[in-house]
């Protein structure tokens, strides 16, 4: 999936998780791990979860989940990692925000509440829905160039950075992901409309049935402003798949645009 439909939407919805729990207990201690150990197995671009499978071994963690704002520093962190990444790729331009300037904005979004605001997300988590472990798309991916020939059956990690993580495997992490999200949610409204849907998270064709659900509940229950229909979304989600998983050679999944001669 083009990482400028999806990226967006995910950081915002990542970074503002980050620091509503400043100082988390140990049950969030444990959720926050559960959440974001799973991310570098469902991100929707192949080269994207390679990247945050390197930047997770660079930056363990583990580290970061006791002290104060910790957890956010970390995902602002590779957050600078992924934007120097594009820098060189000449895919941006502006400079690295401090971190002060963004513990501002999330911690003010935090403050202006959860209902007939925007839900951040939508775009990323439909996105992962799209890249299902037994989806066509994914199933049709290749491995990343530039591997090691062999790597252990046990290191999920390694297998993962290269895109040669058994489907079966993914799915078990894709599957966590999942059941760990809710738990996380910035606001207990939101966590509560979630946490009594019904789910299934075994086929694309449900786990879109399942998203769109939650997606409409929240909307009712919570008057939220970025609606949007089914047809719609669908419509969306056709136009941004980028085919990268096809690709060996790219750095990031980007949709091609092509410019109409002029006869």
């Amino acid at each position: 999936m083009d990482t400028k439909f999806w990226g967006p939407s995910g950081w915002k919805m990542l970074h503002l998780i980050s620091f509503v729990r400043a100082h988390p207990t140990p049950t969030e201690i444990a959720d926050l791990r559960c959440f974001f150990s799973t991310l570098p197995y469902v991100l929707p671009c192949k080269f994207c979860r390679k990247s945050l499978s390197e930047y997770i071994v660079e930056f363990p963690l583990e580290s970061t989940l006791n002290e104060s704002y910790a957890l956010a520093k970390w995902l602002w962190k590779i957050h600078n990692c992924v934007n120097s990444k594009l820098r060189e790729q000449k895919l941006l331009k502006e400079s690295d925000p401090p971190f002060a300037s963004v513990k501002s904005l999330y911690t003010a979004k935090f403050a202006a509440g959860c209902t007939r605001t925007n839900f951040e997300g939508w775009e990323f988590l439909f996105s992962i829905i799209e890249n299902h472990p037994y989806s066509k798309q994914s199933l049709s991916g290749i491995p990343i160039n530039g591997g090691p020939e062999k790597i252990s059956a046990d290191d999920h990690l390694e297998l993962n950075r290269w895109n040669r993580l058994p489907k079966e495997i993914r799915q078990k992490y894709w599957e966590q992901f999942w059941t760990c999200l809710p738990k996380v949610l910035p606001y207990r409204e939101w966590r509560e409309v979630w946490g009594v849907c019904q789910t299934d998270w075994t086929s694309r064709k449900a786990a879109m049935k399942s998203l769109w659900g939650i997606r409409c509940s929240m909307e009712s229950s919570l008057q939220l402003l970025n609606k949007t229909d089914f047809h719609s979304l669908c419509k969306q989600l056709r136009q941004h798949r980028s085919g990268c998983a096809k690709s060996s050679r790219a750095r990031t999944c980007r949709k091609k645009r092509f410019r109409q001669r002029i006869p």
